[in-house]
């Protein structure tokens, strides 16, 4: 199980070096077409980069998955 955590990290690392160099390409480009009377700043890679955010769930949604999950594996509900 180390093992493949180590590889599934080192894989993560390779990712995100990939995605930064082609941040960084299109920050460069973003930078030449730039209108510095419209945008003071300079683009930089990190605006470029993918993000995964998240949004909190309420706790219907919460309540709402665990019964979809458990209908998926052919539970009962339960009612208390």
């Amino acid at each position: 199980m180390k093992e493949f955590n180590a590889l599934s990290e080192r894989f993560k690392e390779s990712q995100n070096w990939l995605n930064y160099r082609a941040a960084m390409i299109c920050a460069v480009v973003a930078n030449t077409v730039r209108n510095p009377k419209k945008k003071t700043k300079a683009w930089v890679p990190s605006d470029f980069m993918p993000t995964k955010e998240r949004k909190r769930m309420t706790d219907k949604q919460m309540f709402a998955q665990v019964q979809a999950i458990n209908a998926m594996y052919g539970g009962k509900a339960i009612e208390v």
